[in-house]
C-alpha cells in the first residue's frame, strides 16, 4: 500500500511540473537582421544604403509573462542569428530602430534627438521545430 501512495505522489509531482518557454528543448529560431542607414539633411531623411546587421543584438523574451528580455544574441558577420535549444511555446524577438526626432529649429540642431524603438516579432514554436522568421529590417 505504501508503494502505491509513494508512486501516486511521485506521479502527481511530475505531472504538476509544467515546462515553460526557454532553454532546455530541441527547438530553434533563426533569422537575419538588415540595417537601413539614414542621414538627415535639413530634417529631410535620405536613405544612404542597406547592409547586413553584423554585430547587431537580437533580444528574446521567453513566454508572455513580462516585457523584459531574457537573453540577447549577437548577429553573425552576415546578419544571421540562431537561437537553439528552445522549449515549445511563445517567444518575442526584437531589435531597435534608432529614430530621429528633429527639433523646432532647422538652423540650430541643438534640439534634435534620437530614440530607440523596438521592432518586434512573435513566434509560436512547437516541439523540435526549427523556425526561420525571415528578415527583420532596422533603421539606424
Amino acid at each position: 500500500m505504501k508503494k502505491i501512495i509513494v508512486s501516486s505522489f511521485v506521479f502527481l509531482a511530475l505531472a504538476a511540473c509544467k515546462k515553460v518557454e526557454g532553454p532546455g528543448g530541441k527547438g530553434t529560431i533563426s533569422g537575419k537582421i538588415m540595417i537601413n542607414q539614414w542621414s538627415y539633411i535639413d530634417n529631410v531623411p535620405n536613405l544612404e544604403g542597406s547592409y547586413a546587421g553584423a554585430g547587431e543584438d537580437v533580444y528574446i523574451i521567453y513566454g508572455t509573462d513580462d516585457e523584459i528580455f531574457d537573453d540577447k544574441i549577437e548577429c553573425n558577420f552576415d546578419g544571421t542569428f540562431e537561437i537553439p535549444n528552445l522549449r515549445p511555446g511563445k517567444y518575442t524577438l526584437f531589435g531597435y530602430n534608432k529614430v530621429f526626432h528633429p527639433g523646432a529649429s532647422i538652423t540650430n540642431n541643438d534640439d534634435d534627438y534620437y530614440t530607440l524603438e523596438a521592432v518586434k516579432t512573435t513566434v509560436d514554436l512547437s516541439k523540435k521545430e526549427a523556425k526561420d522568421i525571415g528578415t527583420i529590417t532596422l533603421k539606424k
